[in-house]
């Protein structure tokens, strides 16, 4: 197997079905660590707090099964990378994220991948190679408060692959999963989807009244704003991915609200966060 040459490409911006990307986010995710370490990176943060202290493993894993071609003998594949600390629990927390699950093994989930492109192989006539790519990396990072961003892609046949970036946060001193409604509390969250269609109306070039109806795929037309955010320095930022509101060729759609004009619908714990990161 040494002496074949892999392409072990990323299979980016593929999707094959516009109801479909949920479903494989969370195939992604379940399917998405272990196997043989392949490197690592140091990243020390200046700090005595071992949970600002992390390293980066890559993981890999090939089927043996081999798809051959006039033009190209190549194999399906596994890759998944993520953060790792030395506090147990945060440990357990970032797996979570990755696989959807903080019960499945990672081996396992690694194993059901290749397993699934075996069967599949073995009953297609003209099979093609699957790509799965799961990485998470740290998006912010404070004494108090960790944010992962996950960026997956797969093929497994069609005529593109699917790709989709999720954001999680975890508050570390009670080691809790924080949402939207720990940072915006629900009964405000209408006013941030005002303030949020006003900047997305303008970043579209949409006036006030137009309708969302044609272009975009808003229940019944009306704006809203997704649960997948993350937070900068100086806002938050609302991610849609494809096909949530879009098709698929426009990709996934980033939309920023400055904090400057939410800071009287933030909560108390928001805005420790916040203040955090800001340092």
């Amino acid at each position: 197997m040494q002496q074949l040459n892999y392409n072990k490409r990323a299979m980016k911006h593929r999707i094959h079905s516009g109801n479909q990307w949920i479903y494989l986010l969370s195939l992604l995710l379940l399917a998405a660590c272990q196997s043989n370490t392949d490197s690592t990176q140091r990243a020390d943060r200046s700090t005595t707090l071992d949970t600002l202290t992390y390293e980066y493993k890559h993981f890999i894993r090939y089927s043996e099964n081999l798809v051959r071609t006039t033009e190209t003998t190549d194999t399906s594949y596994f890759s998944v990378s993520y953060p790792v600390f030395p506090d147990s629990v945060v440990n357990d927390l970032v797996r979570a994220s990755l696989l959807g699950s903080d019960t499945v093994s990672v081996e396992r989930a690694a194993e059901q991948f290749i397993e699934d492109f075996d069967r599949f192989m073995a009953s297609d006539p003209f099979p093609r190679v699957w790509t799965s790519e799961s990485h998470a990396r740290v998006q912010r990072i404070t004494p108090s408060y960790l944010g992962i961003v996950i960026d997956a892609s797969s093929y497994t046949g069609g005529a593109h692959g699917n790709y989709a970036t999720v954001f999680d946060h975890y508050d570390l001193a009670s080691y809790q999963r924080l949402s939207l409604d720990d940072i915006v509390a629900r009964p405000y969250q209408n006013e941030l989807t005002a303030v949020a269609e006003r900047y997305f109306r303008r970043q579209e070039g949409l006036a006030v009244d137009e309708s969302l109806e044609d272009r975009y795929f808003f229940d019944d037309g009306h704006f809203s704003i997704p649960d997948n955010f993350a937070l900068g320095s100086d806002s938050l930022l609302f991610l849609y991915n494809i096909y949530e509101i879009k098709p698929y060729v426009d990709g996934q759609t980033a939309l920023r609200v400055p904090y400057s004009e939410i800071d009287r619908l933030l909560t108390d714990r928001g805005k420790r966060i916040i203040n955090e990161i800001k340092q």
